[in-house]
């Protein structure tokens, strides 16, 4: 195996592309704040995100063996070492957080405890949902983890101790991007949560309605961000953010189809779209 398949499989398969779309979702909110991103808030960015992988990835490993075989048996020789590297990636980030303030720090226990939820679950969450795990109800899952990661503009703001409207009215649209996100993931593990009573929008309703869902939520994130502009509640360089519903408009469309590689589409393709977010506003606070 060559060095360049080698390192394409371990960005892909080992989560690092989603950890560099975190840090990059960071990186735009500081832009956007008006602040310069900062060594310390790119690396507490990608180790949260790929701790919480980690976590999620050593939890569902015989899940995984049936919805995506061939990451599994690519963490599989790592497996015992995955609650090892979530914790140190966790440990770390919060020790930079400490050293940041003490809003952060407490700030940044939420993240954890969703990830904790999500992924190893409780037994009082049962009484309450009928489940142990948030993932096991019926669009909790994408719910959480859209709401998790539209907590990184507020996080943002407290690493900064400045609070921006502008700021915080582009998590919504974080929001929307995520949950198209997460369905397309769940039309990709359809037959895994089928075989394991995980309900997710496609198990309900199937594969075409799902993605009805999805082209719905390109389009609210649109009008959102568009609406927003207009109103001049965000600059008009955000405008540049609409090219991520046009991507994702491509990508699904191309998901729509029997043949597709579907696997491809969401680790690279669909997950890539995050990595966008900070070279998309950089170049538009350039251009405009």
């Amino acid at each position: 195996m060559s060095l360049i398949t080698s390192a394409y499989r371990e960005l892909v398969m080992g989560g690092h592309i989603l950890a560099l779309g975190t840090a990059s979702i960071a990186a735009a909110s500081a832009v956007v704040l008006g602040g310069k991103p900062t060594a310390a808030l790119l690396m507490m960015a990608y180790l949260f995100s790929y701790g919480a992988y980690m976590m999620n990835r050593s939890a569902e490993m015989g899940e995984d063996s049936v919805s995506n075989p061939v990451r599994t048996s690519y963490l599989a020789r790592r497996g015992k070492y995955l609650p090892l590297i979530t914790l140190s990636c966790f440990a770390a980030g919060y020790l930079l957080a400490a050293l940041t303030n003490l809003t952060f720090f407490l700030a940044l226990l939420l993240p954890l405890f969703l990830s904790l939820l999500y992924s190893v679950g409780s037994g009082r969450l049962v009484p309450l949902l009928g489940a142990r795990k948030l993932k096991e109800k019926i669009l909790f899952k994408n719910v959480t983890v859209s709401f998790g990661w539209s907590l990184i503009p507020l996080l943002v703001a407290l690493y900064y101790q400045r609070v921006s409207l502008d700021l915080l009215l582009i998590a919504p649209f974080i929001f929307l991007r995520l949950m198209l996100n997460t369905i397309l993931f769940d039309v990709r593990d359809l037959e895994g949560d089928k075989a394991n009573g995980i309900r997710t929008l496609p198990v309900a309703f199937g594969r075409e309605r799902s993605f009805r869902a999805m082209a719905f939520l390109d389009l609210l994130s649109s009008l959102y961000l568009v609406g927003l502009v207009g109103l001049a509640l965000l600059p008009t360089y955000a405008l540049i953010l609409m090219t991520l519903p046009v991507y994702s408009s491509v990508y699904r469309w191309l998901a729509s189809s029997e043949r597709a590689r579907i696997g491809f589409l969401c680790d690279v393709v669909a997950d890539g779209e995050y990595v966008l977010w900070g070279p998309l506003i950089y170049l538009g606070k350039i251009l405009f």
